[in-house]
């Protein structure tokens, strides 16, 4: 192409501005006008200048290098863009030079040539060369090209990505291979293999292929595949493109499927199951040597054509067919694992079987499916049982449902049942919910066995079922039932619950006739519009509490102020560690003493909590409450350490040391660590242990025996006396006494206050004491008021008691003078 062709083809202007105006543009030719679309009468009526041309933006700059160059030189180069006419933005390099005309003005020359054409193909340069190194760099592996020079591979150029694959830097690594020797990275074992590939190149081969391990920085090794192309000749030695990918994990991957393989084949010639495997390229499917069928010649180890030939549709139940070769396809054409059941009649069968078939793919480093491992084991008498299972899921939803001894619902689907049945509920119906449990229910448990304990529990359940009235029967948990009942007015509801309580009594006083047995209900009438079945039941449950504490009518209508008294058991449990911290939880002492002579022989520990006001809360109004919430472990803890603080100042004192007896919870008993702490206690105040007996009631026992007896026992061998309160308060077995760890028998009030009633009484009190006695346990009485009881309980031999007697509870203060004595000087 000719020089002229070339220049033709530039667009090009050329125009003169007054430097002295502002730059006033004063002769443009056809160029400029092509470049910028102005016209002549634009440049004449606009008085353009040459800023006017520029991007608003750019000119700052652009003026700013002009000055810099016209400083130390006449003529200026620059490239700078310009909008047009139009608005648009086009590219142009200016040439530009001053000089003076005939009248002395300084005329500035510039000549404009439209680079834009130059400015895309420059930018496309730049997206393809970063759409080039974007796509090198996120290759799985990596770019190299190497020389192949005196029978040796020198690396002359890399991506980042290569050295990373080997743990190195560019600059370690160039230094670790002696300047980019790829032999000297490689495992000695495997340069055979390169220099085969060497010696190809050298024949006249223009590709590389081969797998080999290198050592990386840390020194382990990796799998690399190296595949190259040729690229031209340097200074006379072939150079070559090279991609290299770490496949150690295919490699790995490959060994493991080779030793699943053998086991695979050794499982398979020890077990009843067929295992198999399917080469996909052949289209092979391989069975086990010592399957029957292939063993009595019927079919071969080695099927060719499994899929061409349409093997599994003569074997597969045409109905399974379709289902099975979507699977079996879709495990082809991507690496997975899968599990279908279907109908199979095998070579040596006559009638179809189910089976299930467990397949597990394996992909080469390409992603592509070779082969696919299978094992298939007969699930028919799995089937079989899924028709017996089907047949009894109705049971198991039952189960899942109802409680098992009652078959009434268990709480979660009770409450369920509940909410979706009363969004439907009749308006002129009478509903409520009725909360029942036993009072004496362990005297069954104890004295006649758990059968006949939940004999006892399917009747009321049985009950609960027949009432017409009831819609929903639910068993809590052991003796509490909740049911929904429906009536038509609230007389009807609460009658036919009384009646059922009363018959239900009434039966089970003829199976045991010497039992206490009676049932506590609560009722809460609900309105269905305003049904809360959380708040509902509670209401209920709360009426049902206070059922419990009547002696005569044990069935109560909940009323608003059992809330209120709720609310004042909450604050009992919030106000209790205040109330610590702040002391107005106070020990009271209540002495013990010999009957015949009122000697002081010890004291029982007994807790007060004093009101702002100086007077007392006795411990009837707050025990129970932490009792249900847990904190009677705080409040017993606490005790315990204001009687060790006291008997520790009476020894330094040197006052005379009484026993005293501390009372602990049965809860204790769900703490790993409460005999441990109360050792430690007594350990760090340094009080003897035979100063404290710990004191718990008879119904402690009651739950996890086992749990409390091992723990008294730990206790007794430390050197602490086992108290039992309120002996005879419950039922009490003798047996327990004679296994358990128990030194000091604490017979209830009950029997004191009796010993006036009768002479019954009083043989029942003698002889029941006299076998307490043959079990060599201390007895203490409570609640001795009079001298009368004290003279017949002496004379029958028993003569250590607490009561008023003596004196009631006093705090310690009163207690150190009247028992005491002055601390010693």
């Amino acid at each position: 192409m000719r020089k002229s062709d070339i220049v033709s083809r530039v667009n090009y202007g050329s125009l003169s501005v007054d430097v002295q105006e502002h730059n006033r543009i004063i002769v443009v030719d056809a160029g400029f006008y092509a470049i910028t679309g102005y016209t002549m009468q634009d440049v004449m009526e606009q008085q353009l200048c040459f800023q006017d041309l520029f991007v608003k933006e750019d000119y700052p700059i652009y003026a700013k290098e002009l000055s810099a160059i016209l400083a130390i030189q006449d003529t200026a180069y620059l490239e700078h863009r310009l909008q047009r006419k139009d608005g648009s933005i086009t590219h142009v390099f200016c040439l530009g030079k001053q000089r003076k005309d005939e009248n002395g003005r300084l005329i500035g020359e510039i000549t404009l040539t439209d680079i834009s054409h130059i400015k895309r193909l420059q930018a496309k340069y730049n997206e393809t060369e970063l759409e080039l190194e974007a796509l090198i760099q996120n290759l799985p592996g990596s770019v190299s090209i190497v020389e192949i020079k005196e029978t040796a591979m020198h690396l002359l150029h890399a991506t980042e990505s290569y050295f990373r694959q080997f743990g190195y830097t560019r600059e370690e690594y160039m230094a670790t291979s002696n300047g980019g020797i790829l032999g000297k990275l490689f495992y000695p074992q495997d340069l055979p293999i390169l220099n085969q590939q060497i010696e190809a190149i050298v024949r006249g081969e223009k590709t590389i292929c081969m797998q080999v391990r290198a050592v990386r920085k840390d020194q382990s090794l990796m799998w690399v595949d190296v595949r190259g192309q040729y690229l031209r000749m340097q200074n006379g030695n072939p150079l070559f493109y090279l991609a290299t990918f770490d496949i150690t994990k295919a490699k790995q991957r490959d060994e493991e499927l080779r030793l699943q393989t053998e086991r695979y084949q050794l499982i398979a010639e020890h077990t009843d199951e067929l295992f198999y495997d399917y080469d996909v390229k052949h289209d092979i499917l391989n069975l086990p040597q010592n399957y029957l069928p292939v063993r009595q010649g019927k079919i071969p180890a080695a099927i060719t054509g499994y899929l061409k030939r349409s093997i599994p549709k003569k074997v597969v139940h045409p109905e399974d067919y379709p289902r099975f070769l979507r699977e079996l396809m879709s495990c082809l054409t991507e690496e997975k694992k899968t599990s279908i059941e279907v109908r199979i009649r095998m070579p040596d069968m006559e009638d179809y079987e189910w089976y299930r078939l467990i397949c597990v793919c394996s992909a080469n480093e390409q992603g592509e499916i070779v082969r696919l491992f299978g094992r298939q084991s007969s699930v028919d008498n799995l089937k079989r049982l899924k028709k017996t299972v089907s047949e009894d899921k109705r049971i198991i939803e039952r189960l899942s449902t109802t409680d098992p001894v009652t078959g009434l619902l268990n709480r979660v689907t009770f409450k369920e049942r509940c909410g979706l049945y009363l969004e439907d509920a009749d308006s002129d119906a009478c509903y409520a919910l009725v909360y029942s449990d036993f009072n004496d229910f362990s005297y069954v448990n104890d004295n006649f066995g758990y059968d006949s304990g939940n004999t006892m529990l399917y009747e009321f359940g049985s009950m609960i079922s027949a009432s017409p009235a009831t819609v929903f029967g639910s068993r809590i948990n052991s003796d509490y039932f909740l049911c929904l009942m429906k009536t038509g007015t609230r007389d009807e509801l609460e009658q036919l619950v009384r009646e059922r309580d009363a018959l239900f009594i009434q039966r089970q006083r003829r199976k045991y006739p010497t039992s206490e047995i009676q049932v506590a209900t609560g009722i809460s009438f609900i309105d269905p519009r305003h049904f809360d079945v959380t708040v509902d039941i509670d209401n209920a449950n709360l009426a049902r509490r206070k059922a419990k504490t009547g002696k005569n009518d044990l069935c109560c209508v909940y009323y608003e102020a059992l809330r209120a008294a709720r609310a004042k058991e909450k604050n009992i449990a919030a106000e209790l560690h205040g109330a610590i911290a702040s002391h107005t939880v106070e020990l009271f002492l209540q002495p013990k003493f010999m009957m015949d002579d009122l000697q002081i022989i010890g004291a029982e520990a007994l807790v007060r909590w004093r009101n702002a006001d100086g007077t007392y809360r006795m411990p009837s109004e707050f025990i129970e409450v932490l009792e249900k919430v847990g904190y009677i472990v705080d409040l017993d803890f606490f005790m315990y350490e204001e009687v060790l603080r006291c008997l520790r100042r009476w020894q330094e004192d040197g006052r005379p040391l009484v026993p005293i007896s501390v009372n602990f919870s049965r809860l204790h008993n769900n703490y790993p660590d409460f005999v441990d702490r109360v050792i430690g206690l007594a350990r760090r105040y340094q009080i003897d242990s035979r100063y404290i007996e710990i004191e718990v009631t008879e119904s402690a026992f009651a739950s996890d025996a086992e749990q409390m007896e091992s723990n008294l026992r730990r206790l007794r061998e430390a050197g602490f006396s086992i108290d039992i309160d309120d002996f005879g308060k419950g039922y009490s077995s003798l047996s327990l006494l004679m296994g358990s760890p128990i030194d000091v028998i604490k017979v209830d009030k009950a029997f004191v206050d009796s010993i006036e009633l009768s002479e019954k009484h009083r043989e029942y009190i003698k002889r029941m004491c006299m076998l307490i006695q043959a079990t060599e346990k201390e007895i203490v009485f409570e609640g001795v008021e009079n001298r009368n009881q004290a003279d017949f309980l002496c004379a029958c031999g028993f003569k250590k008691a607490q009561g008023w007697l003596l004196d009631k509870a006093v705090p310690v203060s009163v207690f150190e003078q009247k028992y005491v004595g002055s601390p010693a000087c």
